[in-house]
């Protein structure tokens, strides 16, 4: 900015009655381009001396001289199908901010099953919006087609779309601690093994900090081929990285940890069979906690409202493959909590069991995971409020996460446990609503068509008591999981059933505008390109 300019603006300031002057016309050559018969007062020569000076500057302005480079190479042809033209005018309306975002990646994976990629003109504000949000990187990469992947190399923060293993190194060694953690983690998604032995040789020279957050990154595609590296960190200096690795190793099936865990807890647990009374299982407390208990994570962390001796067990379950038990016991998982049910350490057994279950599922996509996981949850829909403090949220979380899929039924067998009515059950509206909220997928017709006749069931309840904040807390996150074409298929008849003058009649219309906007997305997907 020049003298001039300055000076003008701080005039601008003050105000030129204050500074009791007029600011003189422009130097040469600009003033003769000046228009002086405008300027007969003094804040009109203000103005137009500023704007004209800054006209001038920006126009005039010549970048430094840098290093010439030449042209990069263009983008290879695409070998995805184009976007059809409603698919993108879609996109514009998503990306303009009055839709849930979720619609986004709703909207890449719709484009992905298309076969198609993103158009070159939504590359940089995609890329950009993942950059911020990683969680949307999954469904962009597929569809970001043979243009996206030149973009990404002209831009450092765009390393990570580049997806190969140059992006993956070079984000690793010179990127900032996020980006190496999420180039970590790609890297172990494409080569588990490559990635751990980078991991493995910065580890010496890693802050400690960086140990804990990087550690984590081995949960994907963990194997037993990890198992030593993380044994080797049950020793390290700093206790987060020694949580981290007890964490990763209890999640790991076969891991010495777990066997190590399960000869502790074996004399610990039998069954018993009164002559009166059901079945149950008897727990005996372990009686000392050793140095290698601790490096095990035993007694690490305390357990509110548990017993010392109590929560050691509690950590021990937690670290044991849950379907160990299965064996153990000759009973089903739905047995096995049926025997702790009437056990004096109920609730120890079933957190821990529950908490087993959890890392299993995080490190964990198999269908044959899930048994443990649904007769968890079956048994807390069944429980009052008191016991089902036992089963932690995070693991009603990670079923809420794969609930779309309904693996084994797992998710149909969850609604069918409802109660009649479940109005008056706020833990039920709740869980329902993470369901819907956290489930990463559309619902399959049929889990639509079962929530929607459990929410037609009580709606009247719901109308008759005034309560229309549940309604709004389940249908607001199920119009975004909801199979458009089944809920679509009952607006008629819920308008029906609404005055038009009534409030539920806001909630109703955001509602079905929101289905209505999906359907019309998916059809967008069928049209030609």
């Amino acid at each position: 900015m020049s003298d001039d300019l300055r000076q003008r603006q701080q005039l601008l300031k003050i105000g030129t009655a204050r500074a009791g002057r007029a600011p003189a016309p422009p130097a040469p050559p600009l003033d003769a381009l000046f228009p002086q018969a405008q300027a007969s007062e003094a804040e009109a020569t203000l103005w137009l001396s500023l704007g004209a000076l800054d006209l001038w500057e920006r126009s005039g302005f010549l970048p430094p001289a840098g290093p010439s480079h030449a042209a990069p190479d263009p983008a290879p042809p695409e070998d995805l199908r184009p976007c059809p033209p409603h698919a993108q005018a879609i996109l514009s309306l998503l990306l303009g901010g009055l839709y849930p975002a979720s619609l986004q990646a709703e909207w890449l994976r719709l484009l992905q099953r298309h076969g198609g990629h993103l158009p070159p003109r939504f590359l940089p504000r995609l890329l950009d919006t993942a950059t911020r949000q990683p969680a949307l990187r999954a469904q962009l990469l597929p569809v970001l087609g043979e243009r996206g992947r030149w973009l990404a190399r002209m831009q450092a923060e765009w390393a990570w779309a580049m997806n190969d293993a140059a992006g993956e190194e070079a984000s690793w060694d010179t990127g900032t601690p996020e980006q190496r953690l999420l180039a970590l983690r790609t890297w172990r998604a494409r080569d588990p093994q490559a990635a751990r032995d980078a991991l493995a040789a910065a580890w010496p020279s890693e802050a400690p900090e960086q140990r804990t957050a990087l550690l984590p990154a081995l949960g994907v595609q963990l194997s037993l081929a990890d198992e030593a590296f993380l044994e080797a960190a049950l020793d390290d200096r700093r206790k987060e990285v020694r949580m981290a690795a007890q964490r990763l190793l209890a999640s790991l099936p076969g891991s010495q940890l777990g066997q190590r865990m399960l000869a502790r807890l074996l004399p610990l647990l039998r069954v018993e069979k009164p002559w009166l009374g059901k079945a149950r299982i008897e727990l005996t407390l372990p009686e000392t906690h050793d140095a290698a208990m601790r490096r095990d994570g035993i007694g690490v962390s305390a357990h509110p409202g548990i017993g010392e001796k109590a929560g050691w067990v509690m950590d021990m379950l937690a670290a044991v493959d849950p379907r160990v038990w299965e064996k153990q016991f000759e009973r089903s998982p739905r047995e096995c909590l049926a025997l702790a049910e009437h056990s004096e350490f109920r609730a120890v057994l079933m957190r821990g069991w529950s908490l087993a279950a959890l890392r299993q599922m995080e490190t964990n996509a198999a269908s044959e995971q899930q048994a443990w996981p649904r007769e968890l949850a079956l048994w807390w829909v069944g429980a009052d409020i008191v016991r089902r403090e036992a089963v932690p949220g995070a693991l009603l979380g990670a079923i809420a996460a794969r609930f779309h899929d309904n693996a084994g039924g797992a998710s149909a067998a969850l609604l069918d446990a409802l109660p009649d009515d479940w109005s008056g059950d706020p833990e039920l509206l709740q869980l329902l609503h993470r369901l819907a909220d956290q489930s990463r997928d559309t619902w399959t017709p049929a889990l639509t068509r079962a929530f929607l006749l459990r929410l037609q069931a009580i709606r009247p309840t719901l109308m008759k008591q005034g309560q229309l904040g549940p309604t709004q807390l389940l249908l607001s996150p199920f119009a975004k999981v909801a199979d458009p074409a089944v809920a679509a298929a009952v607006e008629a008849d819920w308008r029906a059933s609404i005055k038009i003058d009534s409030e539920w009649r806001t909630t109703i219309d955001r509602f079905f505008d929101l289905v209505r906007l999906r359907h019309e997305m998916i059809l967008s997907f069928q049209e030609p390109a």
